[in-house]
């Protein structure tokens, strides 16, 4: 970016409007050029001028300015901005936000915003534990909104809890990294990861599973999120946090995830299957089973290929294949790459302890259909994900697919 980024900084009314001026005050410093809007209530506890005099620009409190001339600024605001933050976000903003509602400059110039978003919660405990709060909120990360916050301390009313704004230095890092870091090259994709294990039942209280931990898919998930794709994450049991600005459709069988892709895979851009779905289905016993019994014999039948089964459901999708091998990786996973017709195909060496399964790094071989081939040495398993969305990139711009935008605005 050869511009100083530009920040829309909203600020809902609350208490915690006072350190939104400190945040803005580092936005400037850091050399942001930074366009504040105030709800009615923000202005009840900070006057515009504070924000005027700071960020050296007009605030903008009405979505009609004076109202005695035609105005669209929440709608050039929008278009202006590489971010839009709110700081503090009450709770009727962040329902407002959720919903849809414009009925004030932060929440229409919201409405016409598209791009990254970064939100500060601040409230009293008893309403940030609200169900209608955590929805709204859960609705607002699904649609890629980045929060940060809210912290444990003293709040408005005297009583501790969890509610207070996050401080303003951690605001505007969190800004800064999201105005000036951003990769845009996938937005305008939607793209669907598999990540995490299948789990086959023997019994109503066994299973069959692997020892994938869906880091992988996680990182991938997180890093077309920041690169600024639509993100939906189809994860089995792993016990990993979801990454927040992305949507999350969890899956326990192979039969669960092959439904999700079904349904999902015809909307999308691209699916980079990351998941370890098992190669054999155990016939299950509807009934538990007793050691007392003595021994069983199981009987396992193959399972579908989810990959390969969605052929008939193409049309210009770009498809990312993993394959676990060990030996020759190259041979086994150009056989791999043309039995699930994808497009490329990431291999992991699984006879390595200190990679893949359940490690925190990786290295892979890229193979890819036409021929190339490129190893990524070890390193973490997000910018493994990095270098897989490079090659998938790649492959969409080599086959004339449209590969997503590459302005950050």
């Amino acid at each position: 970016m050869d511009r100083p980024p530009r920040v829309l900084f909203g600020v809902s009314g609350g208490i915690a409007a006072y350190k939104a001026v400190e945040a803005v005050r580092e936005l400037v410093r850091r050399g942001a050029e930074v366009r504040v809007a105030m709800t009615r209530g923000a202005r009840e506890f900070v006057a515009p001028l504070t924000f005027a005099a700071l960020s050296r620009n007009e605030v903008f409190t009405e979505v009609w300015g004076s109202g005695n001339s035609p105005a669209v600024d929440h709608v050039e605001a929008a278009r202006w901005a590489d971010l839009f933050v709110v700081a503090p976000a009450s709770a009727h903003t962040l329902g407002k936000l959720a919903l849809g509602l414009g009925d004030d400059f932060v929440s229409t110039a919201f409405l016409a915003y598209r791009g990254p978003v970064l939100l500060a919660p601040a409230m009293e405990t008893a309403m940030w534990e609200q169900p209608a709060v955590a929805e709204n909120i859960a609705r607002l990360r699904a649609r890629g909104a980045r929060t940060i916050g809210p912290e444990s301390g003293p709040l408005a009313s005297g009583r501790e809890g969890t509610g207070r704004m996050a401080e303003p230095a951690a605001i505007a890092e969190a800004a800064w990294s999201l105005a000036t870091g951003r990769r845009a090259d996938l937005s305008g994709l939607r793209l669907l990861v598999t990540a995490g294990p299948t789990r086959e039942p023997l019994d109503p209280v066994r299973f069959v599973s692997n020892r994938s931990s869906g880091r992988m898919g996680f990182a991938l998930a997180e890093a077309a999120r920041d690169r600024g794709a639509r993100v939906v994450l189809a994860a089995g049991p792993t016990g990993l946090r979801p990454p927040e600005g992305v949507s999350v459709l969890p899956f326990d069988t192979a039969d669960d995830l092959h439904a999700i892709l079904v349904r999902e895979f015809p909307e999308c851009d691209g699916i980079a299957m990351a998941a370890a779905v098992s190669d054999f289905i155990p016939d299950s016993s509807p009934t538990r089973l007793h050691r007392a019994e003595g021994a069983r014999t199981v009987r396992l039948q193959p399972g579908r290929d989810l990959l390969a089964s969605l052929a008939p459901l193409r049309r210009r999708q770009t498809v990312v294949a993993f394959a676990a091998e060990t030996g020759d990786l190259e041979s086994a996973g150009r056989r791999k790459m043309e039995a699930k017709g994808a497009d490329l195909i990431v291999v992991n060496d699984v006879g390595r302890t200190d990679i893949g399964f359940d490690a925190e790094n990786n290295e892979v071989l890229i193979l890819r259909r036409d021929g190339g081939a490129a190893t990524v040495s070890r390193r973490s398993k997000r910018e493994i994900a990095d270098h897989i969305w490079d090659a998938f990139l790649a492959v969409r711009t080599a086959a004339g697919a449209p590969a997503g935008s590459r302005s950050a605005g």
